[in-house]
């Protein structure tokens, strides 16, 4: 079977044009310079809660933000010890996920899987243990659910949804509630830091 020179060229373009946007695809967000992670890190600390504005046109902190949606983030950083997130869960609509800093998400849950209207998370490293991450006691942490990050920062976000036009200052009453900081082992007491 003979291949004619022209047709040749087409199928060797087509397969070269093919790698070159794969290529591209694969590397743009590594190369983004402003990624979510670095668009979060001029807001604020790491390991603690930060309570987005509400978007509005050409005021959005991140990309497709939703005007009836309101936002809270923590970015976390595991390098110190573990990290806690305590937030009350206003609806069923809720969602509270966790993103690598590349934008991956790894753990999710919405509000309406919760059987308890507040949540109690402790974000750990795979090598930190349950024992370590203060969780030895079962009776005192009932509640507590263990992330097990598979990086060391990353990004917590609370997705709130209005359930009306009258519910916004309700959301944010929730949002400016929820804690994320440093989780302390030494104390038992899940209502505390």
């Amino acid at each position: 079977m003979r291949v004619s020179l022209p047709g040749l060229y087409i199928a060797l373009g087509v397969v070269l044009a093919g790698l070159i946007h794969v290529v591209a695809v694969l590397t743009l967000p590594m190369l983004a310079p402003r990624d979510a992670h670095a668009r979060l890190a001029a807001l604020g600390p790491a390991n603690t809660m930060i309570q987005l504005p509400a978007a509005a046109p050409g005021r959005q902190v991140m990309p497709m933000m939703a005007p009836d949606v309101r936002y809270a983030v923590c970015r976390y950083d595991l390098s110190n010890g573990p990290v806690r997130l305590r937030a009350e869960i206003a609806n069923e609509l809720w969602l509270v996920a966790f993103y690598t800093p590349l934008g991956e998400n790894y753990y999710a849950v919405i509000g309406a899987d919760m059987k308890q209207p507040e949540i109690d998370l402790i974000i750990a490293t795979k090598d930190q243990t349950v024992a370590e991450v203060g969780v030895d006691a079962p009776e005192a942490f009932n509640n507590v659910v263990v992330v097990n990050s598979p990086v060391v920062e990353g990004i917590a976000l609370i997705r709130a949804p209005l359930a009306g036009p009258s519910r916004g200052a309700e959301a944010e009453r929730a949002l400016k509630a929820t804690y994320c900081g440093p989780h302390r082992s030494s104390s038992p007491d899940p209502s505390g830091p």
